[in-house]
């Protein structure tokens, strides 16, 4: 008990082609036995994703609610439920979905970034769990989202698309409810509610590389779904269409 979340997300984590649930700090094998419990406590933020490409199978990344005296921003394996990276320091209340996306091309694999409610204290981490910033990066929840033409995802904060330390590539209007690659060229469409409307925003920027829609990868598939309940988190790609 304690261990459960504003929503669960759907992945394969053991590679028996069978879904399990990872429901907060725990995870749910596919005959509703329990696999592992990480003992943390309730995470705000979650994300199931292959984070290290060095490693093999899925990852799980956690940014824990409650207080603790260190490992509240960690990198589990899927698997097992291991702690493979964390924080060494204390936090309060860390706080909202924070990020785990690829965004920075000077490091392999995916960053992972949380911050406290009440404070600046914030953590992005690179895939092997070296600290890469201790800045905060758009308030608690910035989104990621496949734009351009790189591999690197961009950085929706606010009404603001751009490139992690680099240049704004448009704007948005609304509150994000969804981002899906709606249109299968594999980047993604931002859509978004303002009074009355639901609006729906797509790159101009042309692909001069061919990749599967998105949509075509069973994870993602359900992360997709996923967005339509408890709280936000963008569809992450499983292993089958990640580029180990």
């Amino acid at each position: 008990s304690g261990q459960g979340s504003h929503g669960f997300h759907v992945a394969d984590v053991d590679g028996d082609s069978c879904d399990e649930l990872v429901y907060g700090s725990a995870c749910i094998d596919n005959d509703g036995k329990p696999m592992w419990n990480t003992g943390k406590g309730h995470p705000d933020c979650e994300y199931v994703a292959d984070v290290d490409p060095d490693r093999p199978g899925l990852e799980v990344f956690y940014g824990i609610e409650r207080a603790s005296k260190k490992g509240a921003v960690c990198l589990v394996d899927a698997r097992t439920g291991q702690v493979i990276w964390e924080n060494p320091e204390p936090t309060k209340h860390v706080h909202g979905q924070g990020l785990c996306a690829d965004i920075d091309p000077d490091h392999p694999g995916m960053e992972c970034y949380a911050k406290e409610r009440d404070s600046d204290a914030s953590w992005l981490y690179s895939s092997k769990g070296e600290r890469l910033s201790d800045k905060p990066m758009g308030g608690t929840s910035p989104r990621a989202v496949w734009w351009d033409d790189t591999p690197q995802k961009s950085l929706i904060i606010g009404s603001r698309i751009s490139k992690y330390k680099g240049n704004t590539l448009g704007q948005i209007e609304g509150n994000v409810v969804c981002i899906a690659d709606c249109l299968g060229d594999w980047r993604e469409e931002i859509i978004t509610c303002v009074p009355g409307e639901l609006r729906m925003y797509t790159t101009t920027i042309p692909a001069t590389t061919r990749k599967p829609c998105l949509l075509e990868d069973r994870q993602y598939r359900l992360g997709v779904a996923v967005e339509t309940m408890g709280y936000f988190y963008p569809p992450q790609l499983g292993l089958s269409g990640s580029e180990k």
